[in-house]
């Protein structure tokens, strides 16, 4: 892959979580409703062996690792300029799941969504991750920081929007699909930034990258559960998201600052 595509190929990567999105959630969803919430637990495990399997069957077992010694690589790892990009990605994924992780509840005791009507509106928001993807990754070899710049502002305001649009069927299933291709614009820009900054321990940063989007993952669906304990609404809770958002912003503009040769780290064409 030349360099100047390096982000579309690791959005090529991305695709296959988004495409699980697309395929998974709303038929583990569906089939929870169906069969019981442990069932899909079960498939799950069914999946992952065959995964396994295929790891096992199709990947070389001796490939080139990295030159550098593992103490050089945590070394590394220590920079501000590699630790702010981590923290980005993990804001990123806190401001998806403090609202995504109640999206059930909310459209179908906010907006009126039947369950059907949810799995629906889930397989929107698969195809809006996976077009987002896609764009973020041929956006961020571009221009890489205007990318997460540009796609955080946009899910603050697409969040705003969401606290009007939640009253509606059909508009709460529109904003839904763009609010996922707009947080998913992040993900290939965000790992980029981390590799790139990087540079003496690639392999390692491009692992802890993906334990700070989990992280975020974690984070956010406890903050979003501690707001709704605390007596915030589903229809208010998209404004949790926007604040995190505003911060992740802020916080993309002093990475810039400390590493302004990341603009040009994935050149156009």
């Amino acid at each position: 892959m030349p360099p100047q595509r390096k982000a579309q190929a690791v959005a090529i990567m991305f695709s296959g979580l988004t495409l699980a999105n697309v395929l998974g959630v709303p038929f583990g969803t569906a089939l929870g409703q169906a069969m019981g919430w442990r069932f899909p637990f079960f498939v799950v495990v069914g999946i992952g062996l065959l995964a396994a399997a295929a790891l096992a069957a199709f990947v070389p077992g001796h490939l080139p690792g990295s030159s550098n010694r593992l103490t050089r690589e945590l070394g590394s790892l220590r920079e501000p300029r590699v630790l702010l990009p981590m923290a980005i990605s993990t804001l990123c994924s806190v401001a998806l799941f403090s609202v995504f992780t109640y999206i059930a509840p909310m459209l179908e005791q906010v907006s009126g969504l039947t369950p059907h009507e949810v799995t629906i509106a889930l397989v929107l928001f698969g195809i809006g991750i996976t077009v987002g993807n896609l764009v973020g990754g041929r956006l961020a070899d571009w221009r890489l920081v205007p990318t997460v710049l540009g796609a955080f502002a946009a899910v603050a305001i697409i969040l705003v929007v969401f606290t009007f649009t939640i009253h509606g069927h059909w508009a709460a299933m529109a904003t839904l699909t763009i609010w996922g291709l707009a947080n998913f614009a992040l993900a290939s820009p965000l790992q980029v930034w981390v590799v790139e900054a990087a540079a003496h321990a690639p392999n390692l940063a491009a692992t802890l990258n993906q334990g700070a989007f989990n992280l975020g993952n974690a984070t956010g669906a406890w903050m979003g559960g501690a707001a709704i304990t605390a007596g915030v609404g589903y229809a208010e809770l998209p404004w949790l998201g926007v604040i995190v958002a505003i911060v992740a912003i802020g916080v993309t503009l002093v990475a810039r600052r400390g590493a302004p040769t990341l603009q040009t780290a994935c050149p156009a064409e």
